[in-house]
Order: C-alpha cells, then structure tokens, then sequence
C-alpha cells in the first residue's frame, strides 16, 4: 500500500478509526457495510485504488493513485441537507492551503481547479436497525497525468500535487469545523462564494431533455437558481448542469 502518515489525523476534533486498503470495489460500500455490522461513527476508509468508485447519478468515478476515502457520520437532521456543500468547501479550502491553487466548486459537489475537474463527492445514507448514518466518500485525483485518463474524460479531469495524509487531514478537520457547529450561514456564505456558476451560462440536463439557462444564483438551501431563455426560472434541488467553459468544450 502507499504510504500513508496516520498522525496527521491524530489533531482532528473526532477521533477516527482508521481503515486502508490497497484496492477495494468502493469505499462507500465497504462504509455502508461496516456500519450494519456496528462500525463506529467516524471510521475513515481509504483506498489507493477504486475498481468500482462511485459519482452521482450512478456514473462511475475514475479512481486510481488519488486520495480516495469514506466516512461514517451520524446523520444530523438540521444538517444533512448541507453535507455535500460543506464537503465541496472542506475540500476546496484544503486544497487551496496544500497547493496555494485557487479551487472552486461546481454545483452541487465537483472541486475544480485550473478549469478541471479533481474531486468528486459523493453522500448516501444507511440505515440499520438502531439508526440512519451517512456516508461521506470523497475522491481527489492527486498527480495523474492527463493521458491516464480514460479518453472519455481526459478534457475534464485534472489532478492536484499533494500529500495524501496531509490532504485528508485537511479536509477532515474543515469538515468536522462546518458541520460540527450547525453554522449554515457560515456553510451558505462559503459555498456561495466558491460556487462559479453565478452568473454563467449552462445546460440543465432533464429526463425529457435538455434546456439552456443562466444561473442567477443559490437559494438559501443551496438549490441552484436559473433562468430558461424562455423566460421560466426554477430552483434546482437536484440534477446534472453541464457550463461551457471553453468554445468546444462543454462539462
């Protein structure tokens, strides 16, 4: 397995019970199962390699030499709804302090940085007869060069330079800061302000089609808000935005 320095984690406001593997089918899976046979909240899973990796919409997620990693946490009520976004925050905040590179955040839970795409989040729930949790999986490409992508994504995908444990550390104790305290204001204020795509032009990908819109901004519980060229506007809950970043190119 690749090296991985476990007293980086030992400063976190939780303590975590740490599990690695060299290759696994997914970490949520093995998150989803350990919790219904009695794992602890706040077990971290972490994988140097995914054969089976995870994204929304039940898209595959590409996951080989990255820092991989799931975690169990309770499920919070009040908070639940804002898991993603303060992931989505958590992660972009630690790969700004480890790289100094200005990262983003594409509606509702991709990391861009240097216009690619490096880190994916992915949240799911499970339930066991004693309670509901959450699992956290959160995938960053670290160091990959751009022809190991699969051709399909090799324009979109990007990867970062970082320590895996200091990455993970990082993400981890921003994390646990945001949700910990129940600030949403603090939660709405920071994702707004690291979300692009106020004010960018996109398409909105709808079972029935698709539909060109501009975001006019984020609702008070992070829907997106967009305006059709028809004239309609809608708060989107959920669902898949593609922006056009370059003339040919759209993500």
């Amino acid at each position: 397995m690749k090296d991985f320095d476990e007293s980086k984690l030992s400063s976190l406001s939780h303590a975590v019970i740490l599990s690695r593997t060299e290759e696994t089918a997914s970490t949520n899976d093995d998150l989803k199962a350990a919790a219904r046979t009695g794992a602890p909240d706040y077990t971290l899973r972490i994988a140097d390699r995914q054969l089976a990796g995870k994204g929304r919409l039940g898209r595959s997620f590409y996951s080989e030499g990255g820092l991989y990693m799931s975690i169990l946490l309770p499920c919070r009520e009040e908070t639940i709804s804002f898991l993603t976004p303060a992931a989505a925050v958590a992660v972009a905040r630690a790969i700004e302090e480890l790289t100094g590179k200005a990262a983003l955040v594409k509606w509702v839970n991709d990391v861009y940085v240097d216009d690619r795409k490096v880190c994916g989040i992915l949240a799911e729930s499970v339930v066991t007869e004693k309670s509901r949790r959450i699992v956290l999986g959160i995938g960053v490409n670290l160091d990959t060069p751009t022809q190991a992508f699969p051709p399909d994504i090799r324009t979109i995908a990007g990867s970062i330079s970082a320590d895996r444990s200091a990455l993970a550390a990082a993400i981890l104790r921003r994390l646990f800061a945001l949700t910990d305290k129940g600030d949403l204001a603090l939660i709405r204020r920071e994702y707004r302000e690291l979300c692009f795509l106020v004010g960018r032009e996109v398409i909105v990908h709808k079972e029935n089609g698709c539909r060109k819109a501009t975001v006019t901004g984020l609702t008070d519980a992070l829907s997106l808000s967009v305006r059709y060229t028809t004239g309609e506007s809608e708060d989107l809950v959920a669902g898949e935005i593609s922006v056009r970043l370059f003339e040919d190119e759209s993500r």
